[in-house]
């Protein structure tokens, strides 16, 4: 399940089936690379803070064109 936070810069993503995963998340990284690419110089990030819970935000830490990962959990 997608959360909009902050429509096109901030998402958080709660896992309940483990098959679709990869689908939510990565149409929360969609949305935020539309919203990063509309102020065009921040990338994104996506961050695991358990094994079912993620956030996915525009990042100006993160260069333009670029995602990174990052786990929180360990």
């Amino acid at each position: 399940m997608i959360t909009v936070v902050d429509p096109g810069r901030y998402f958080h993503v709660t896992v309940k089936d483990g098959d679709r995963k990869d689908d939510e998340l990565n149409e929360a990284v969609r949305q935020a690379r539309a919203g990063a690419e509309s102020l065009g110089w921040m990338g994104v990030m996506v961050t695991r803070h358990s094994p079912t819970i993620f956030t996915v935000a525009v990042n100006e830490n993160v260069p333009y064109g670029t995602t990174y990962e990052r786990d929180a959990c360990i």
